[in-house]
């Protein structure tokens, strides 16, 4: 069973791919995510709330976070906020090429305030580049290969080997699984007991380990992801409240409202005519 794996495609002229996202937090962001490819998230405007693994962090404009392979990983503003993220996803077979040991290897440049400077300021040249210009690509192959230089020769670090010094509390390898399970399934009823039986561990054990490495309970986890598809189908499709409720896991429509209220603030119908209002602004 695959958990929510992003498939990266690059533009063959570019050994990258280069994203901008313009997020507001009036959508609320759930869905866990993690691929095979390293990926750079760099912070234009605003603030961006960064979940890696389990542990969250702020990240200011100006500043930027990686993700290495295979982290599980979430981003979206702060609270009452708006951000423009420029992500990098980094190409394996290209930096291949170059580093035949890329799949051992990991990023680190939490002890190097000079070379982050240095980093920040290539990823706001590529933030900066007319996407529109024909010739963009030029530019954007130099810095991304002036990105991976840096990288490959100064922040290179070797994973540890299974067992090594790892953290149990921090393996992912059953809360990917859960996670793509909840994720194929929750247009439906799901107990703790079937999903601590996906994963063969007991429920207790489960529902503590899960929370330890989302920050979140597996009950939360699930009545999120049902709450951002059920709005997405509102605002989306003019789905009614109660449609939408019962398509995407709810028991009734009353839970629906509860847990909208519990996160936005307000009930379905008055989040849908904010964020519609919004929009014709």
């Amino acid at each position: 069973m695959d958990y929510k794996y992003d498939v990266v495609n690059y533009n063959k002229n570019i050994p990258a791919t280069i994203m901008h996202l313009h997020l507001s937090s009036d959508t609320h962001k759930t869905e866990l995510q993690w691929h095979r490819e390293p990926e750079i998230v760099y912070v234009v405007e605003g603030r961006s709330e960064c979940s890696r693994n389990g542990e969250s962090q702020i990240v200011e404009q100006g500043d930027f976070i990686i993700f290495n392979s295979e982290d599980v990983h979430l981003v979206r503003p702060v609270d009452g906020t708006g951000c423009h993220l420029l992500c990098v996803n980094f190409s394996f077979e290209y930096i291949r090429m170059f580093c035949k040991s890329i799949d051992s290897l990991f990023f680190d440049v939490s002890e190097q305030p000079e070379l982050k400077k240095e980093i920040i300021g290539v990823l706001t040249s590529i933030a900066e580049v007319d996407n529109d210009s024909d010739y963009a690509p030029l530019i954007q192959i130099a810095y991304i290969n002036k990105l991976y230089y840096m990288l490959l020769t100064q922040c290179v670090r070797f994973r540890r080997t299974s067992g090594a010094g790892t953290n149990s509390k921090r393996d992912f390898s059953y809360a990917k699984t859960a996670i793509a399970y909840i994720n194929e399934n929750f247009k439906r009823e799901i107990s703790l007991d079937e999903i601590s039986s996906v994963v063969n561990l007991s429920p207790s054990y489960f529902s503590k380990y899960f929370k330890n490495v989302t920050q979140v309970s597996f009950s939360e986890y699930l009545a999120n992801l049902r709450l951002e598809n059920a709005v997405n189908d509102m605002l989306n499709y003019n789905t009614t409240v109660s449609t939408a409720a019962f398509e995407n896991g709810f028991a009734n429509v009353k839970s629906f409202i509860t847990q909208c209220k519990k996160v936005y603030g307000c009930t379905p119908a008055q989040y849908k005519k904010k964020l519609l209002t919004k929009r014709d602004v």
